[in-house]
């Protein structure tokens, strides 16, 4: 225990203190690298300006000429010169500016002009579109740029080689040359070349120092989100969502007002008559149109135009689009004043299941109390299609209630121990579980026996007892199953018993026997029906009578036929 406990100690003083060296580390590591970027730029602007000294004292020399006896016929191609020179100069410049200063302020000069240039009706679209099109420009701005150096280090190169290759011929062609007047052109043109060679070269380092500057940029997780944070409550962003929160306040507001106005003013309190829902489609109306109002405000106020006009457009086209819809909503506006096909309190019949319409809305409640979760919710244009009719006094809601016992069409015996708008389980006699679809079940037609039921047994005897089969085997078996039921256990289930003569069969006197239950011995319904025949044996052995069989009547040809 003493040894985990100095071993904690021995962590918590040890820890803090490597994190501090790390931390030391990396900001000694991100200084140096700080530093190779501010030395490797130094030297970039030495170039730069060694370039710019260069082509200024190119500038002087052609100056002088100008201004002397042998300018005389070129003066265009020396002012010429200047012109290029000036160019370059100019180009320079801003090179040298834009590596100093990491700043662009040519591009930036550049969109201000841009800005302020007025656009004609036929590049509306091209404004609308333009926000979009430069916020997929900004975010792949960083690929394309660097591909775009690259493809400049290749040309440096391709012309580094031409260069090259033109300085080796005019230095081959040099020691050849015959006259002094050669002699001297060939080096003006060697000079003219080693200058190429010396802005090239220049142009390339810059380029080379760009890229493995944007190569070697790598964005840490928490900067990179903080940089998307920054561009999404920038600008637009910022505009867009301020506008989506004062959208989404009014909405709420009013929606509370309204219930609001429902719980307290005494309009509401007679009941939803049609004007109160004449009220509320308008209130409705009212404040779908003061929210989309209250977000074009906040575009106006920000003076965000390019905003204001995606939304206007989005508005109108919108209802474009409705005008299609018109005889849809206005079926739907019926509905909810409650003078449409569908009624609040009235009977629909939803799956084939009867529902009780509780209150009609943009989401309409029908309930059926009988099923466990039988409050569903439907969309009013779901009601559109149905028809409602009067609600009676003893509505049938669904043939059973949960703990009931019924049997179906197709033999199947059971307790209902869930029904719900989906599913209906049964649980049989001895504890198996049958599923059915609520619609299979009802299709079913399930007989109710926890209500009450009725065992109905035809049971024969023999012509011979065909004097008292009327009367006295009648009341005699009557009695026999009362008091067989009885010492079952069944007497608080019996309602009644009759024992009748039912036909004479073709082999015996048939009766029929029938017993009522109260729905007491619901349980027992398989078992009282096979019981209900045991009874009648048992009396006619009482009483000696005879059960007879089939008769088989055999039929003989006549001799000689």
């Amino acid at each position: 225990m003493s040894t985990n406990s100095s071993v904690r100690g021995i962590v918590r003083v040890i820890f803090p203190i490597l994190l501090v060296v790390f931390f030391a580390i990396t900001a000694q590591a991100f200084a140096a690298q700080e530093r190779d970027v501010i030395t490797a730029k130094a030297e970039s602007l030495e170039e730069l300006l060694r370039s710019m000294s260069h082509i200024s004292m190119q500038m002087d020399a052609i100056q002088k000429v100008l201004r002397s006896p042998d300018a005389a016929g070129r003066e265009e191609e020396l002012k010429l010169k200047i012109a290029v020179l000036t160019e370059r100069e100019k180009e320079l410049e801003a090179s040298f500016e834009k590596v100093a200063t990491d700043v662009d302020w040519a591009d930036a000069w550049a969109k201000e002009s841009k800005d302020k240039e007025e656009l004609s009706w036929d590049s509306e679209l091209k404004m609308l579109l333009g926000p979009v099109m430069r916020e997929i420009k900004a975010m792949t701005s960083r690929p394309r740029e660097i591909e775009r150096l690259r493809a400049q280090m290749e040309m440096y190169d391709s012309q580094l080689n031409e260069v090259g290759r033109a300085l080796e011929n005019l230095l081959a062609i040099l020691p050849n040359a015959g006259t002094p007047q050669l002699t001297q052109k060939l080096n003006g043109t060697i000079r003219t070349w080693q200058n190429r060679q010396q802005q090239i070269k220049t142009q390339q380092g810059i380029t080379e120092q760009k890229l493995k500057q944007l190569i070697g940029e790598k964005k840490s997780f928490f900067k990179a989100a903080g940089d998307l944070t920054r561009i999404i409550f920038k600008g637009r962003g910022k505009t867009l969502i301020i506008a989506v929160l004062v959208f989404a306040f009014v909405w709420i507001c009013l929606r509370f007002l309204h219930r609001l106005l429902r719980r307290i003013t005494p309009f509401y309190k007679e009941g939803r008559s049609v004007y109160v829902r004449v009220f509320d489609v308008m209130y409705l109306a009212f404040t779908a149109v003061f929210s989309v109002m209250a977000l074009l405000g906040v575009f106006y106020l920000f003076g965000d135009w390019v905003l204001l006009s995606l939304a206007i457009i989005f508005v109108l086209g919108f209802c474009w689009a409705a005008k299609q819809a018109i005889p849809r909503y206005w079926g739907q506006a019926v509905l909810m004043l409650n003078i449409g096909p569908v009624r609040e309190g009235e009977v629909v019949i939803h799956n084939g299941i009867p529902y009780e319409v509780k209150r009609i809305n943009v989401y309409t409640e029908l309930e059926n109390s009988h099923l466990e979760g039988g409050i569903i919710r439907l969309h009013i244009k779901d009601l559109v299609d149905m028809r409602s009719r009067p609600k009676w006094e003893n509505e049938q809601w669904f043939p059973s209630r949960k703990g009931d016992w019924v049997r179906l069409s197709d033999g199947t015996y059971g307790q209902v121990i869930a029904q719900t708008p989906e599913a209906v389980k049964l649980k049989r006699v001895g504890g198996a579980l049958v599923t059915y679809r609520t619609e299979d079940f009802l299709a079913q037609t399930p007989m109710n026996l926890s209500q009450g039921f009725r065992l109905n047994v035809t049971f024969g005897l023999d012509y011979g007892h065909q004097a008292i089969i009327t009367k006295e085997i009648p009341d005699v078996i009557s009695k026999a199953l009362t008091g067989a039921l009885n010492a079952e256990g069944f007497g608080e289930s019996i309602s009644s018993i009759k024992v009748e003569f039912k036909e004479a069969g073709a082999s015996s006197l048939d009766l029929a026997v029938i017993a009522d239950m109260n729905g007491k011995a619901e349980a027992k319904y398989d078992f009282l029906t096979r019981a209900m025949q045991r009874y009648c044996v048992e009396a006619c052995n009482a009483n000696n009578w005879v059960i007879p069989f089939t008769q088989v009547t055999v039929h003989m040809e006549p001799q000689g036929a």
